[in-house]
């Protein structure tokens, strides 16, 4: 078994982060532009306090942004929330008054109203948590032309264990009730830190005259190495989970040998470890399981924020930012890995990958 040191992680973190490339147009929104731009669609759910909330009339005079997603889920909407919520801590009030976040739920039957608000209240007290029968929030998904969400359940475990696959972007209808921007999967806070005060004022993103350019997250690879025969952990975080129910995990993969194959995922301080890759399907991110992830002779894998991560679930503890959660990674010809992913927090957790466009 190949070990990775806990007291090794930190140092792998620092990355190169330069590229050339064109520089912005700043006239131009960070978030991808919607043609048409879409109406804010007039349904009546009911808030976390057990009140019916009218999102037309409840959002006359602000921007609101529109999430639908589930507080069991591990990747994508505690990261819409955590950086959302750390760039309107940095606006002014005046601006951040006019900002109103609205995440509904996917997973009634595990959200109930008193989760909902705890966890919504740790990203921000200001967020509001809404609930619907599933007919109502298939209708309002229709709509927007958004994958109806859906529940995938987990191998060999109860009904009761399950991820909800459900459209990863954030709608942001501006001030004039119209979304002209919608920010997916991958966006990051200096975008939200770009466009949010400009939608607070009613600035419009203008009709795009052509298609923009596609937007990823890439790595530069560390040149810290880890010793082993040929799979190299260049990079190991975890994002800290606001719930022992579920985790993930970041890596940065290079072989250096023969072509391998990652084949399982374990912790002993988890009851279950998998891949969870977010994939796109008919013009939506959906998410899937995978069992098995190949890695080339020469090439380096990427477990990235909105792309694919390590979902652990049923953690025996809440490791809190900057410690260490084990974690054991088990490949076809190179073996088993035992190392330990520092645990950060998920608004910080481009800053540690070094995640750059």
């Amino acid at each position: 078994m190949r070990r990775l040191s806990a007291l090794l992680v930190p140092a792998m973190m620092a990355l190169a982060a330069c590229r050339g490339e064109a520089p912005r147009d700043e006239a131009l929104f960070r978030g991808v532009y919607v043609s048409p731009p879409i109406e804010k669609p007039d349904f009546t759910f009911t808030d976390f306090n057990g009140q019916p909330f009218s999102f037309r009339l409840k959002t006359v005079g602000k921007v609101a942004l529109l999430f639908f997603g589930y507080t069991h889920c591990p990747d994508v909407c505690p990261l819409h929330a955590a950086n959302v919520a750390a760039v309107l801590k940095q606006m002014p009030f005046e601006e951040r008054e006019k900002i109103q976040f609205i995440f509904v739920t996917t997973d009634p039957e595990r959200d109930t109203p008193e989760r909902l608000k705890a966890w919504l209240g740790a990203f921000d007290r200001d967020f509001i948590g809404l609930a619907a029968s599933p007919d109502e929030l298939a209708r309002v998904q229709r709509e927007l032309r958004i994958a109806t969400a859906r529940k995938e359940f987990l191998p060999g475990a109860d009904s009761s264990a399950y991820l909800v696959g459900h459209a990863a972007q954030v709608f942001a209808f501006g001030l004039d009730g119209f979304a002209r921007t919608e920010y997916p999967m991958g966006v990051r806070q200096e975008d939200w830190a770009k466009d949010l005060p400009r939608l607070a004022r009613g600035e419009l993103p203008p009709e795009p005259s052509a298609a923009l350019p596609g937007k990823d997250i890439q790595l530069v690879p560390s040149t810290v190495e880890v010793a082993g025969p040929a799979i190299r952990i260049e990079v190991a975080v975890m994002a800290a989970p606001p719930a022992t129910s579920e985790a993930s995990v970041y890596l940065v993969l290079t072989n250096a040998g023969a072509e391998d194959t990652l084949v399982g995922v374990s912790s002993p301080e988890a009851g279950g470890a998998m891949v969870h890759v977010t994939e796109s399907s008919g013009g939506q991110q959906v998410m899937r399981m995978r069992d098995r992830v190949p890695i080339g002779k020469g090439a380096t894998v990427s477990f990235l924020p909105g792309a694919m991560h390590v979902m652990l679930t049923d953690l025996t503890r809440k490791p809190a930012a900057g410690e260490s959660f084990p974690l054991r990674l088990q490949f076809a010809r190179a073996g088993e890995f035992a190392i330990a992913p520092l645990v950060v927090p998920y608004a910080e957790l481009d800053s540690h990958l070094g995640a750059r466009r």
